[in-house]
């Protein structure tokens, strides 16, 4: 029996169906046509029209893939509209300007519905030093919440999430670090004991809460605004957690669903 046709793949014949009679035109074109133009805009087109749909399937990527994914469907619509804008100098066709603004919006939708999530990969607690450079002021507006400088981070637990911005220096901080792409933003809660020692660390959704357990993750922009400054230096803080901490590392255990 013949295997069924799926969808995608018929998307994907489309397309690939349009491409060939745009390139098979092209070469039809004269030069009072434009056809050089024509022609040398059939590859960023083609990259143009991919991204908008890879993008529309992007939940099925796995999580560990999809950053690198969104970074480099930025990467190449920033190629492709250079590219365009040196073929036409004089201003973009409208199907290639419609073609352009259809892929920005596809990455932009994504970029703004998405959170970045940075992970502590070692197996050892790492102390996260002062970060003159977060935010990074290459990008402007956006959301930021991490752990304060000096704070003990244990082995998988999130240092940092952000939301229509990148936080470089941060990610680099992290000498062992995994990120991700979610769709809610997290808190992480240090639980304490009767006496106020730090027993395990707590993952759960941003808007829920934990008896009895100090948040980690502290707004430092919130839609663009500076949030009030964390009132401790890193080393006051560093020694404050660590009077609580015992020698070995905290279990990090994650709510079901974040």
């Amino acid at each position: 029996m013949t295997a069924p046709l799926h969808p995608e793949s018929l998307s994907w014949a489309a397309l690939l169906g349009r491409w060939l009679d745009l390139a098979a035109a092209s070469t039809a074109l004269t030069d009072e046509q434009d056809g050089p133009q024509w022609r040398r805009s059939v590859a960023p087109l083609v990259t143009l029209q991919a991204i908008v749909f890879a993008l529309d399937e992007f939940d099925a990527l796995v999580d560990d893939e999809r950053p690198v994914a969104l970074d480099r469907a930025e990467v190449l619509v920033d190629e492709a509209r250079e590219q365009l804008a040196g073929t036409w100098p004089d201003g973009l066709p409208e199907a290639l300007a419609e073609s352009l603004a259809d892929a920005e919006q596809a990455v932009s939708m994504l970029e703004s519905s998405m959170v970045w999530t940075l992970h502590h990969a070692g197996d050892r607690p790492l102390r996260i030093p002062e970060l003159p450079g977060t935010p990074c002021p290459l990008f402007e507006g956006g959301t930021l919440a991490m752990v304060p400088p000096g704070t003990i981070v244990m082995p998988g637990a999130p240092v940092a999430w952000w939301s229509c911005r990148r936080e470089p220096e941060l990610v680099e901080v992290v000498a062992e670090h995994r990120v991700q792409l979610r769709k809610r933003p997290l808190q992480v809660w240090r639980i304490m004991d009767e006496d106020g020692r730090f027993i395990a660390d707590r993952v759960t959704d941003l808007d829920d809460s934990v008896e009895q357990a100090l948040p980690l993750l502290i707004p430092v922009l919130v839609d663009g605004e500076t949030q009030e400054a964390f009132p401790l230096d890193a080393d006051t803080w560093s020694a404050r957690l660590l009077e609580r901490l015992p020698e070995c590392p905290l279990e990090v255990t994650w709510d079901e669903g974040t």
